[in-house]
């Protein structure tokens, strides 16, 4: 009893707000508010305007002796005050010859309770005060000034000593010596709830508009907690209290337009209490937005544009990434509207496309002197692709608290043998920009098109005025291009001898290595198979080693390519068959028909056993829109008809198997099989890419050196070729393609 007396005399505890007053002695203790602008506004006019966010009403002051349990760390002193020194700071009236020197205190501060005084002067310890729990109907509006809505964002914190904050709150000495001068405690305020800031942007078939007939635009949140504990405790809370919120009218949207004052999208600021949402129907249970935006929609009707006015038009958007909100959260929500809404309140259409993106509520820029919001920058995309076009005004979107600009830095493309090569952002009008002195919208991209088959790279570094930054990596596609991949190793599926898998660079299988030609029977060829490294008609190849580019020019991206084989259990590599050789693999991508050529899938052909590319003059024109072509590990070369291929049918016959069976590894140990002859028009794609042997074309190799390829319909002449001679006494070659998407 009688310490309960004592404790009851030092805590301060009288109802409603009481002015401590600015003493002249110099013994005190004064607590620095930092995160909210105390005393200087107690209503909100605009929040987006008057710094509302950071504005406090009264703080609710607490200190606690320190104790192993927080239900033993009891109450010492209590203080509700409104006012402050025009730095922010609080002289509190306790007296300090009260403060046991050498002792440990827990100092917390609440700020804008809705909660009587007395029931924080009456909490009996830190346990009772973090069990306390508050009620805020509608807090979604929160200093929006409508009536039955919270005027202030409820904060806490707790107090430290020191110029910084330490990342885990802990108990103070406040008191080292007796006290006879100033004492100082900082204390940083967080807020309870999350701010949520939902952007929806028209597409080009939705128009916006405020300004139709009958419209009466508007939102509410369903599935709002109200219940909060007041102070954070480091604990999400599981939310088991629901509540649907009434209409707000359309005053409370902030429609955003352009320079000609077209409405281009809608952006809704909510504030919601810290909760997560772990039920068995978390979409139902989840937090949602419903909103109603009278827009005018674009469609055709027997090849007219009518625009249809749609007055009422309700989406919802689910709000809650995993479903959790977390206190003093910044969370941007961002979604493009493609087409109308629904017209009745009860079945909206669910807007399931958002992008979200998350950031701590920044408190340090939430100063004293009451400046508004938050610093941030965010961009709604990582990557940007730009496929055959130069110019992208829409897809990238940026939201700051202060103007941007932007530049261009590490524009480069990867050339024919994976070489980073440097791009002048100058000489290709490289640019991002954006509309004078804005803080959201959208980031025009602009860089001339590819003219050499690659993908070009480039990347967006977008700051803001406080520093903070974000980038952007672009990828520019042009019409048709090519990357291009490493091979490391090669062989054939029919290399299995008396093992159930094919010998491999990796698996001795059925030693074999090689193979020659056989018999010729009923259009098929029969085969000889041995491990006799680099002869025969075919032999397995590795890429052995690999130039990079500090390599001379010759060797710069090149690989030395040899036969290998297998005796028993041990690898046996071989002569060269290229030094430097082309172990890449080209992708090539078009997106475009020409008139030389109709862009399909070739049609394929099966005998039961194996599948071929047909051989009809139809199938001759068509280019598939992405094909790889086969590296040099893959190299047929025949010097003319001779060695049993005395006839077409027999040289068909052997390139169609050879491509059949082709598998090629690269050096990530990724397998690329299910080969086959290309068209006729697939060959002279590549043939027409690759220029002539003195272009040196950026993109692709000159792969086709020989004077004729085989095609899935025939020989195909190579207007580049060395020899004049016919084809029965050239050079012909075998380069197998295969489909890639």
């Amino acid at each position: 009893m009688v310490l309960l007396t004592a404790l009851a005399g030092v805590a301060c505890h009288t109802e409603g707000v009481e002015e401590v007053r600015n003493s002249t002695q110099a013994a005190a203790i004064v607590l620095n508010i930092e995160g909210g602008t105390l005393g200087i506004a107690t209503r909100a006019e605009s929040i987006a305007d008057s710094g509302a966010e950071s504005h406090v009403n009264h703080l609710d002051i607490m200190i606690f002796e320190d104790a192993a349990d927080d239900a033993d760390k009891r109450l010492f002193y209590h203080q509700r005050t409104a006012t402050a020194a025009a730095n922010g700071s609080v002289r509190l009236g306790v007296d300090v010859d009260d403060i046991v020197i050498g002792a440990k205190y827990w100092v917390y501060v609440v700020a804008n309770s809705t909660l009587e005084v007395s029931t924080f002067a009456n909490i009996a310890n830190v346990e009772n005060l973090f069990d306390l729990e508050e009620q805020l109907f509608n807090y979604h509006l929160t200093a929006s000034g409508l009536q039955n809505t919270p005027s202030h964002f409820l904060m806490d914190g707790c107090a430290y000593m020191g110029d910084s904050e330490p990342s885990t709150a802990s108990a103070i000495v406040i008191a080292q010596e007796k006290i006879t001068d100033t004492i100082e405690l900082n204390v940083m305020l967080r807020r309870a709830a999350a701010k949520v800031v939902v952007k929806l942007l028209a597409s080009e078939a939705i128009e916006f508009s405020n300004t139709i007939e009958g419209a009466t635009p508007g939102y509410y949140v369903r599935n709002a907690p109200y219940t909060t504990r007041v102070m954070a405790d480091g604990a999400v809370r599981q939310c088991e209290e629901l509540e649907t919120t009434h209409e707000t009218m359309s005053p409370y949207y902030k429609w955003i337009t352009d320079s000609e004052g077209n409405i281009t999208s809608v952006e809704i600021t909510l504030y919601i209490l810290s909760h997560t949402w772990q039920t068995n129907d978390s979409f139902s249970y989840a937090t949602n937005l419903l909103v109603d935006i009278p827009a005018l929609y674009n469609s055709e009707l027997n090849g007219a544009r009518i625009v249809k006015p749609h007055p009422n038009n309700y989406y919802q958007v689910p709000m809650s990434r995993d479903f959790m909100f977390e206190r003093n959260h910044y969370y941007e929500v961002t979604a493009n509207i493609h087409a109308p809404g629904a017209e009745d309140f009860s079945e909206p259409v669910i807007i399931d496309d958002l992008k979200y993106s998350v950031h701590p509520w920044t408190e340090h820029t939430i100063d004293i002197g009451g400046e508004v919001g938050p610093e941030y920058l965010k961009v709604n995309l990582d990557e940007l692709k730009m496929f055959n076009t130069d110019t992208d005004s829409t897809s990238l979107l940026f939201s700051s608290s202060s103007p941007v600009t932007i530049k261009v830095v590490d524009g480069y493309y990867i050339d024919k043998f994976g070489i980073k090569n440097t791009v002048n952002a100058s000489t290709h009008n490289m640019r991002g920009t954006t509309e004078s002195g804005a803080i959201s919208g959208n980031i025009a991209v602009h860089s001339d098109q590819p003219t050499n088959n690659t993908v070009r790279y480039f990347t967006l570094v977008i700051t803001n005025e406080t520093g903070q930054e974000e980038r952007v990596l672009v990828e520019q596609y042009p019409l048709v291009y090519i990357v291009n991949i490493l091979g490391h190793y090669s062989y054939r599926e029919d290399f299995i001898g008396n093992d159930t898998k094919p010998t491999t660079y990796e698996y001795s299988g059925g030693n074999i290595s090689t193979l020659a030609l056989n018999e010729f029977r009923n259009g098929k060829w029969s085969y000889t198979y041995s491990n006799n490294v680099g002869r025969g008609f075919w032999s397995s190849k590795v890429a052995t080693e690999d130039y990079d580019e500090n390599s001379s020019n010759s060797y710069k991206g090149r690989s030395r390519i040899q036969y290998y084989s297998w005796s028993d259990t041990r690898r046996v590599i071989g002569s060269d068959s290229d030094n430097p050789g082309n172990a890449r693999m080209y992708h090539i991508r078009i997106t475009a028909t020409s008139g030389e050529y109709s862009l399909g899938v070739p049609r394929m052909v099966s005998d039961g056993v194996q599948s071929y590319t047909d051989d009809g003059d139809d199938n001759a024109q068509l280019v598939s829109p992405s094909f790889m072509t086969a590296s040099r590990l893959g190299k047929v070369d025949i010097q003319n008809y001779g060695n049993g291929l005395s006839s077409d049918e027999r040289c068909y016959a052997m390139a169609r198997d050879h491509c059949a069976n082709y598998v090629e590894v690269d050096r990530e140990g990724n397998i690329y099989d299910n080969w086959r002859l290309p068209t006729a028009s697939e060959l002279g794609i590549i043939i027409q890419l690759q220029g002539s042997k003195s272009q040196s074309a950026d993109a692709i190799d000159y792969l086709l050196d020989a004077d004729y390829y085989m095609s899935a319909s025939g020989l195909v002449l190579n207007p580049g070729r060395s020899s004049t001679s016919p084809a029965r006494e050239s050079m012909w070659a075998i380069r197998c393609i295969r489909d890639a998407y």
